[in-house]
């Protein structure tokens, strides 16, 4: 069943549970996670999905990862991973998925021995705050993730961001890792922003971060400042851990 979506990603939103329901004879749900479930979705962000499938019977994966990838053409980046429902119920190492399709990159790829560790992220927030194109309600279908394990992830996240990833996307991902490890708040990039400048005051690198944001623009690498800054986010995480 479809739900209704907000502007300005819901035609695409639709068109994509569409196929993969025309397409695939086991889905289970189909939800939308990332900005679009988080809020903040703004002019550079992906449209974020998890598919959830039964674990029988098997699929002709090239074709369905194709398809998807045709189907993105023309509208936002497509993130979108493939798992199996009893993967998605009780989430583990190494975190396998069964396709995972990028549209940004212009590629798909297929499940084998390894997994991906994103998924710990992907399976926090549409158990917490995903919205289901089809299928029942997220957390009828995604099991939990344990604190630790989504403070390590988060943690590697922030030591990328700091090291390789634009400033805009490094300080907003500190800011909302942060809020995590504090008070258990999954938050939107912008939404992590405006929750740091609220708790802890005037931070001009937070709220240059929100404008670029906002306006879908970079910054560039992480400035001394903000390596910083991620830093002292990194080591707040860390003590934040049992």
């Amino acid at each position: 069943m479809s739900v209704p979506i907000s502007e300005p990603w819901r035609a695409q939103a639709d068109a994509i549970s569409d196929l993969l329901t025309a397409q695939l004879t086991s889905v289970v749900g189909v939800y939308l996670h990332g900005s679009a479930a988080l809020g903040g979705f703004g002019p550079t962000s992906d449209l974020d999905v998890l598919v959830v499938v039964r674990d029988e019977p098997e699929a002709d994966w090239d074709s369905v990862g194709g398809a998807l990838l045709r189907a993105a053409e023309g509208g936002r980046a497509l993130e979108l991973s493939v798992v199996r429902s009893s993967e998605a119920a009780a989430p583990a190492p190494p975190w396998p998925f069964v396709l995972h399709v990028n549209s940004g990159a212009h590629r798909y790829v297929l499940g084998g021995d390894g997994g991906d560790p994103d998924l710990i992220a992907h399976y926090a927030v549409v158990r917490a705050a995903g919205l289901p194109l089809y299928g029942p309600d997220p957390s009828a279908v995604v099991g939990g993730i344990e604190r630790d394990v989504l403070i390590g992830y988060l943690t590697g996240e922030l030591e990328w961001g700091r090291d390789e990833a634009d400033q805009r996307y490094a300080m907003l991902n500190a800011c909302r890792a942060v809020a995590y490890a504090d008070h258990g708040a999954l938050l939107s990039k912008i939404d992590g922003g405006r929750w740091w400048l609220e708790r802890f005051g005037p931070a001009p690198l937070v709220t240059s971060a929100l404008e670029a944001q906002a306006a879908g623009a970079d910054l560039g690498p992480c400035s001394a400042s903000a390596r910083a800054f991620v830093g002292a986010a990194i080591a707040r995480l860390d003590s934040r851990r049992s």
